[in-house]
Protein backbone atom coordinates (compact mmCIF):
# COMPACT_ATOMS: atom_id res chain seq x y z
CA UNK A 1 0.00 0.00 0.00
CA UNK A 2 2.61 2.42 0.87
CA UNK A 3 4.60 1.33 -2.09
CA UNK A 4 1.21 2.07 -4.31
CA UNK A 5 1.37 5.87 -2.80
CA UNK A 6 4.83 6.52 -3.44
CA UNK A 7 4.56 5.45 -7.51
CA UNK A 8 1.16 7.78 -7.14
CA UNK A 9 3.11 11.00 -5.66
CA UNK A 10 6.53 10.29 -7.83
CA UNK A 11 4.16 10.05 -11.11
CA UNK A 12 2.12 13.06 -10.61
CA UNK A 13 5.24 14.61 -9.40
CA UNK A 14 6.99 13.90 -12.64
CA UNK A 15 3.65 14.58 -14.53
CA UNK A 16 3.88 17.98 -13.30
CA UNK A 17 7.15 18.75 -14.22
CA UNK A 18 6.24 17.13 -18.41
CA UNK A 19 3.79 19.41 -18.21
CA UNK A 20 5.51 22.56 -17.06
CA UNK A 21 8.13 21.61 -20.09
CA UNK A 22 5.68 21.61 -22.12
CA UNK A 23 4.26 24.82 -21.83
CA UNK A 24 7.01 26.44 -21.50
CA UNK A 25 7.63 25.38 -24.67
CA UNK A 26 4.95 26.65 -25.70
CA UNK A 27 6.16 30.15 -24.46
CA UNK A 28 10.04 30.06 -26.16
CA UNK A 29 9.66 27.88 -28.75
CA UNK A 30 12.55 25.49 -29.51
CA UNK A 31 13.04 27.62 -33.03
CA UNK A 32 13.23 30.45 -31.43
CA UNK A 33 15.68 28.86 -29.16
CA UNK A 34 17.64 27.59 -31.98
CA UNK A 35 18.27 30.58 -33.39
CA UNK A 36 19.91 32.62 -31.11
CA UNK A 37 23.41 33.28 -30.31
CA UNK A 38 24.76 30.20 -28.38
CA UNK A 39 25.90 32.53 -25.94
CA UNK A 40 22.21 33.68 -25.10
CA UNK A 41 21.09 30.21 -25.91
CA UNK A 42 22.25 28.69 -23.18
CA UNK A 43 21.05 31.85 -21.02
CA UNK A 44 17.42 31.35 -22.32
CA UNK A 45 17.33 27.53 -21.67
CA UNK A 46 18.47 27.91 -18.00
CA UNK A 47 16.08 30.70 -17.75
CA UNK A 48 13.28 28.17 -19.66
CA UNK A 49 14.21 25.37 -17.30
CA UNK A 50 14.04 27.79 -14.41
CA UNK A 51 10.60 28.65 -15.33
CA UNK A 52 9.58 25.34 -16.25
CA UNK A 53 10.19 24.69 -12.03
CA UNK A 54 8.69 27.30 -11.19
CA UNK A 55 5.29 26.56 -13.40
CA UNK A 56 5.20 22.70 -12.37
CA UNK A 57 4.88 24.37 -8.84
CA UNK A 58 2.09 25.88 -9.35
CA UNK A 59 0.76 23.31 -11.84
CA UNK A 60 0.81 20.99 -8.36
CA UNK A 61 -0.71 23.25 -6.14
CA UNK A 62 -3.56 23.47 -8.34
CA UNK A 63 -4.02 20.24 -9.42
CA UNK A 64 -3.45 18.29 -6.21
CA UNK A 65 -7.10 17.91 -5.37
CA UNK A 66 -8.07 16.95 -8.57
CA UNK A 67 -5.36 14.39 -9.60
CA UNK A 68 -5.89 12.57 -6.58
CA UNK A 69 -9.52 11.74 -6.60
CA UNK A 70 -8.34 10.74 -10.49
CA UNK A 71 -5.40 8.88 -9.52
CA UNK A 72 -7.96 7.20 -5.98
CA UNK A 73 -10.59 6.26 -9.00
CA UNK A 74 -7.78 4.49 -11.12
CA UNK A 75 -6.64 2.46 -8.66
CA UNK A 76 -9.84 1.55 -7.23
CA UNK A 77 -11.56 0.57 -10.51
CA UNK A 78 -7.89 -0.91 -11.96
CA UNK A 79 -7.86 1.28 -14.67
CA UNK A 80 -4.99 0.64 -16.70
CA UNK A 81 -5.71 2.66 -19.78
CA UNK A 82 -3.94 5.39 -20.92
CA UNK A 83 -6.92 7.64 -22.32
CA UNK A 84 -8.91 7.89 -19.14
CA UNK A 85 -4.95 9.45 -17.76
CA UNK A 86 -5.33 11.55 -20.87
CA UNK A 87 -8.74 12.72 -20.59
CA UNK A 88 -8.17 13.64 -16.50
CA UNK A 89 -5.17 15.28 -17.65
CA UNK A 90 -7.24 17.53 -20.67
CA UNK A 91 -10.33 18.17 -17.44
CA UNK A 92 -7.45 19.50 -15.20
CA UNK A 93 -5.60 21.57 -17.80
CA UNK A 94 -8.94 22.77 -18.58
CA UNK A 95 -10.13 23.98 -15.35
CA UNK A 96 -6.95 25.54 -14.66
CA UNK A 97 -7.42 27.89 -17.91
CA UNK A 98 -10.89 28.68 -16.81
CA UNK A 99 -9.62 29.28 -13.14
CA UNK A 100 -6.58 31.36 -14.76
CA UNK A 101 -8.91 33.10 -17.06
CA UNK A 102 -11.40 34.07 -14.16
CA UNK A 103 -8.85 35.88 -12.11
CA UNK A 104 -7.60 38.12 -14.89
CA UNK A 105 -8.22 41.94 -14.12
CA UNK A 106 -10.54 43.96 -16.37
CA UNK A 107 -8.42 46.15 -18.88
CA UNK A 108 -5.43 43.68 -18.27
CA UNK A 109 -3.96 41.06 -21.45
CA UNK A 110 -6.11 37.73 -21.29
CA UNK A 111 -5.51 34.40 -22.21
CA UNK A 112 -8.50 33.53 -23.79
CA UNK A 113 -6.94 33.01 -27.36
CA UNK A 114 -6.74 29.38 -29.03
CA UNK A 115 -2.65 29.98 -28.47
CA UNK A 116 -2.93 29.45 -24.39
CA UNK A 117 -6.06 26.83 -25.14
CA UNK A 118 -3.82 25.05 -26.68
CA UNK A 119 -0.82 25.41 -24.26
CA UNK A 120 -3.01 24.69 -21.91
CA UNK A 121 -4.80 21.56 -23.01
CA UNK A 122 -1.15 19.87 -24.26
CA UNK A 123 0.14 20.26 -21.37
CA UNK A 124 -2.65 18.26 -19.17
CA UNK A 125 -2.70 15.75 -22.70
CA UNK A 126 1.32 15.50 -22.06
CA UNK A 127 1.48 15.36 -18.16
CA UNK A 128 -1.87 12.65 -17.99
CA UNK A 129 -0.08 10.61 -20.21
CA UNK A 130 3.51 10.78 -18.37
CA UNK A 131 1.60 9.92 -15.46
CA UNK A 132 0.09 6.74 -17.34
CA UNK A 133 3.45 5.53 -18.16
CA UNK A 134 5.15 5.58 -14.86
CA UNK A 135 1.49 4.79 -12.71
CA UNK A 136 -1.04 4.37 -14.48
CA UNK A 137 -0.73 1.13 -16.88
CA UNK A 138 0.05 -0.04 -12.94
CA UNK A 139 -2.94 0.70 -11.49
CA UNK A 140 -4.34 -1.04 -8.46
CA UNK A 141 -1.95 -3.55 -8.04
CA UNK A 142 -1.28 -7.11 -9.38
CA UNK A 143 -4.24 -8.62 -11.14
CA UNK A 144 -5.11 -12.14 -9.26
CA UNK A 145 -4.64 -14.73 -11.89
CA UNK A 146 -7.52 -17.31 -12.02
CA UNK A 147 -7.47 -19.88 -9.91
CA UNK A 148 -7.08 -23.53 -12.15
CA UNK A 149 -7.42 -26.90 -10.49
CA UNK A 150 -4.72 -29.07 -11.36
CA UNK A 151 -5.14 -31.95 -13.52
CA UNK A 152 -3.99 -35.49 -12.13
CA UNK A 153 -0.88 -36.67 -12.78
CA UNK A 154 -2.36 -40.32 -13.67
CA UNK A 155 -5.77 -41.02 -15.39
CA UNK A 156 -6.90 -43.74 -12.64
CA UNK A 157 -7.02 -41.19 -9.67
CA UNK A 158 -9.57 -39.09 -11.95
CA UNK A 159 -13.05 -39.25 -11.01
CA UNK A 160 -15.51 -39.61 -12.98
CA UNK A 161 -19.18 -39.78 -13.30
CA UNK A 162 -20.77 -42.48 -14.50
CA UNK A 163 -23.94 -41.61 -16.68
CA UNK A 164 -27.14 -43.91 -15.37
CA UNK A 165 -27.57 -46.55 -18.27
CA UNK A 166 -30.51 -46.52 -20.41
CA UNK A 167 -33.21 -48.46 -19.65
CA UNK A 168 -32.43 -52.35 -21.62
CA UNK A 169 -34.59 -52.96 -23.88
CA UNK A 170 -36.75 -56.36 -24.03
CA UNK A 171 -34.58 -59.26 -25.19
CA UNK A 172 -36.49 -61.53 -28.18
CA UNK A 173 -36.54 -65.23 -28.00
CA UNK A 174 -37.02 -65.36 -30.98
CA UNK A 175 -40.64 -65.34 -31.57
CA UNK A 176 -41.50 -61.79 -32.41
CA UNK A 177 -44.97 -62.25 -31.38
CA UNK A 178 -43.94 -62.97 -27.33
CA UNK A 179 -41.77 -59.67 -27.48
CA UNK A 180 -44.66 -57.56 -29.03
CA UNK A 181 -47.08 -58.91 -26.71
CA UNK A 182 -48.30 -56.40 -24.01
CA UNK A 183 -47.71 -57.88 -20.71
CA UNK A 184 -51.21 -59.18 -18.64
CA UNK A 185 -51.99 -59.20 -15.41
CA UNK A 186 -50.78 -62.84 -14.48
CA UNK A 187 -47.35 -62.04 -15.75
CA UNK A 188 -44.77 -59.32 -13.96
CA UNK A 189 -43.03 -57.07 -16.10
CA UNK A 190 -39.81 -58.11 -17.33
CA UNK A 191 -40.62 -61.82 -17.51
CA UNK A 192 -40.46 -63.85 -20.35
CA UNK A 193 -42.10 -66.66 -21.14
CA UNK A 194 -40.56 -70.13 -20.86
CA UNK A 195 -40.41 -72.48 -23.78
CA UNK A 196 -42.98 -75.47 -23.93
Amino acid sequence: MVIRLLGVLVAFLVSCLVAALTMVLFVLTPSEIAGLPPDVRADRVTKAIELAGFAAAQFALFSTPFALVAAAIGEILRNRNWTYYVLAGLVIAGLGFFAQQSTEQAGQPTIANNYALTAFLTSGLVGGFFYWLIRGRFAGGRRAEPVTQPTPAHPATAISVAKPQEAAAPRSTGDSATAAEPHSPERPAGHLPSKA
